[in-house]
């Protein structure tokens, strides 16, 4: 009889302790830690989440992640909507919700942007509530976006650059496949004797050159087209919404512009021309390359045919 009571006492005490750390722990991690019951209310949250949220308790209590005030956004400016927000997929699905970036709008800090996990508790094989956790990367999207036209922009031209290029093909590709009958070309440019630039004027001059490309094309697309410098003296553009004959009819546009502005040198004009390829992105692609590649052999063929050409691509590479 006393070994029981002494066992429950120790158990008891054990409790306490377990109790007490988990209320050390939660009221002094950094991280906002938020508890909400299973539809979604919030019924607890320790200082770190208040701070963050710029909120107190009182003010949380009670409030769920569709409640319009959060005015949450994704890192592309649009809406978040409070049906997916981490903590509600975890109500919703009964599985964990690891890494979500949201933006979320803070009293007197205006938007704070959170890195959001949730993860669903049971209670007797049901969600009893869902635990989220967060931690504040507002510090970290700046710097993110402050580097970010370092790492996709080509520092000579101002246009994009290769890693660019392909995640604008990736994009469109993807596109057409969520949307069948969408158009989209690729056109491959390569400058004429570009070597034959630096070799007479120098370095200096060949730069100046891809620096007056660049600029012609720029002025020659449209707003949601896409041009990158995709090597030495070679230039991509990407067409969103565009067919074969108004890419070939670009590409030729964009040649006797190059051919007509040469550019002012030391010594007098300097000859600018090029040839170009044009490849579609075309239903059956497995991926973006695919088309890449087609305007590439088209490409090939202009050079083939004697420079300062267009060509279209023949069919599937």
């Amino acid at each position: 009889m006393l070994t029981d009571v002494s066992e429950r006492k120790l158990m008891e005490a054990v409790r306490r302790a377990s109790e007490s750390r988990y209320r050390m722990l939660f009221e002094t991690v950094p991280q906002g830690v938020v508890f909400q019951d299973a539809t979604g209310r919030i019924t607890s949250a320790n200082p770190a989440a208040q701070r963050i949220l710029g909120l107190s308790l009182s003010q949380m209590q009670g409030r769920t992640s569709i409640d319009p005030r959060w005015r949450a956004v994704r890192e592309d400016g649009s809406d978040f909507p409070g049906d997916q927000h981490p903590a509600m997929q975890a109500l919703r699905t009964g599985r964990p919700m690891q890494g979500v970036r949201m933006g979320v709008h803070v009293p007197d800090r205006g938007l704070v942007w959170l890195q959001v996990s949730a993860i669903p508790l049971f209670r007797q094989g049901v969600i009893d509530e869902v635990y989220a956790s967060f931690e504040d990367i507002t510090e970290r999207v700046r710097l993110d976006r402050e580097l970010q036209p370092q790492a996709t922009t080509d520092f000579l031209t101002g246009l994009s650059n290769r890693r660019q290029l392909m995640a604008d093909l990736a994009h469109e590709f993807e596109r057409g496949r969520r949307q069948p009958g969408t158009a989209c070309s690729v056109l491959a440019v390569d400058l004429d004797h570009f070597k034959d630039v630096n070799d007479r004027w120098g370095h200096a001059v060949g730069d100046a050159v891809l620096r007056h490309v660049a600029r012609l094309m720029v002025e020659e697309i449209r707003l949601n087209d896409r041009v990158a410098r995709s090597g030495g003296e070679e230039f991509t553009l990407v067409l969103p919404g565009t067919g074969a004959d108004e890419a070939l009819a670009l590409a030729n546009r964009l040649r006797q512009r190059l051919e007509q502005h040469p550019l002012a040198g030391p010594e007098g004009p300097i000859p600018v021309t090029a040839s170009i390829g044009v490849g579609l992105i075309l239903p059956n692609d497995a991926s973006a390359d695919a088309a890449l590649a087609r305007a590439d052999q088209a490409l090939y063929d202009a050079k083939h045919a004697g420079r300062n050409a267009v060509r279209l691509a023949a069919g599937p590479a």
